[in-house]
């Protein structure tokens, strides 16, 4: 296999700066280096979840503005439409 396929093969992952601080503040904690609550031991974590939470709370409330955006000028569109197949019909019980 060549080098090309295998690096294309690579699905990349690794561990994340908030894991890696994680491990990092883990072994010093447990080795007494550092005096810490273990609340800000685990903090590269729920920093790293709160954050991704918001930022899917963030893109939810513009997707919502988007859909109520669509959905207000959607009343002219659909009348719009409305009246473009009674035309049809109209035209065709004509013929």
């Amino acid at each position: 296999m060549t080098d090309k396929k295998r690096r294309s093969r690579s699905t990349g992952g690794g561990l994340g700066l908030p894991m890696l601080l994680f491990i990092i503040f883990l072994i010093l904690k447990l080795t007494h280096v550092i005096d810490w609550s273990w609340w800000w031991v685990t903090a590269p974590l729920w920093i790293a979840v709160g954050l991704g939470i918001l930022f899917l709370l963030f893109i939810g409330f513009v997707l919502f503005l988007a859909v109520i955006g669509i959905a207000s000028q959607s009343s002219r569109m659909v009348t719009g439409i409305k009246g473009w197949f009674l035309k049809q019909e109209e035209d065709m019980k004509e013929d």
